[in-house]
């Protein structure tokens, strides 16, 4: 789905009148391809409510694929209603802030991955010299220096590549940040891992999809793209393969081809949360 600022007008929430509309807050869950919309406050007691999900002609308004694919009507309920209860439910489902830091990203999450994408420290310690597409993730210091709001070398793809500052083309996937602070979906590193199944995989057989919500797209969740959203990927903006491949230690041990789900996750809330990647400056000479 193109994860757009106007996915927000993708669902219309009203009480009564159609005028009478609710704000919403929409969220794109890159992982699960869920989008979850909250209303901005406390819906009313004991109120019926209707839900609209409108056919927009503007890219920049609702649904849309990243290829820029309207939304079809299919088997989606376009309307329907809702009754709230007496009160608030004495559950209430909240998301942790991460405490993910770049540190426990390449001691956890990004371990496969940088068997691949490492390199060996320069003379002055930076993230140097040429690891594979320019990409380290083996440490902090190569996420700050190689991939956090730094466009990924299979999206450099436009007619120019912009020397300075940001860009948002028209064609969605185009000069795409390895890491974009603060947003998965717009975060290359997050499609290249989506393309592999077996990253999906739960490290425990028999637990349930630690999602916090019902997913609509399979029961359980936990469900990679089928085979024909992962070409309309490879087709539309991935490049090469998936991530991660296969892998040694520096002492020749095999790493993990793929990760799980719950790493998934905690990459997905780094990226949420910021990615910040503080580097400690030398200390000054005394």
């Amino acid at each position: 789905m193109l994860p757009s600022a106007g996915l927000v007008d993708g669902l219309v929430l009203y009480s009564g009148d159609p005028g009478n509309r609710v704000a919403l807050r929409a969220d794109y869950d890159l992982v699960e391809r869920v989008v979850i919309a909250r209303p901005v406050r406390a819906l009313q007691p004991n109120a019926l409510y209707t839900v609209e999900l409108p056919i927009s002609s503007n890219p920049r308004q609702g649904f849309w694929a990243y290829d820029l694919a309207p939304l079809e009507a299919g088997e989606v309920p376009l309307r329907f209603s809702f009754s709230t209860g007496s009160g608030p439910s004495a559950k209430s489902v909240t998301t942790p802030a991460s405490t993910e830091s770049c540190d426990t990203m390449t001691q956890g999450p990004l371990t496969s991955c940088a068997s691949c994408h490492f390199s060996t420290p320069g003379d002055a310690g930076a993230a140097a010299p040429f690891p594979p597409m320019g990409l380290d993730l083996s440490s902090a210091r190569g996420l700050h220096y190689t991939a956090i709001a730094k466009v990924a070398h299979q999206a450099e793809t436009a007619n120019s590549i912009p020397s300075s500052g940001s860009q948002t083309p028209a064609r969605f996937g185009v000069q795409m940040n390895v890491v974009d602070p603060g947003n998965p979906a717009t975060s290359y590193l997050m499609y290249k891992l989506l393309q592999k199944p077996e990253n999906f995989r739960l490290l425990d057989a028999g637990a349930a999809c630690p999602i916090p919500y019902h997913s609509p797209v399979a029961e359980g969740g936990c469900t990679p793209p089928d085979t024909n959203e992962t070409r309309r990927l490879q087709d539309w903006f991935v490049q090469g393969d998936p991530m991660p491949k296969n892998g040694r230690t520096a002492d020749g041990a095999a790493l993990p081809a793929s990760t799980d789900y719950a790493s998934l996750r905690r990459i997905a809330d780094w990226i949420t949360a910021g990615a910040s990647c503080p580097i400690p400056t030398a200390p000054p000479p005394k």
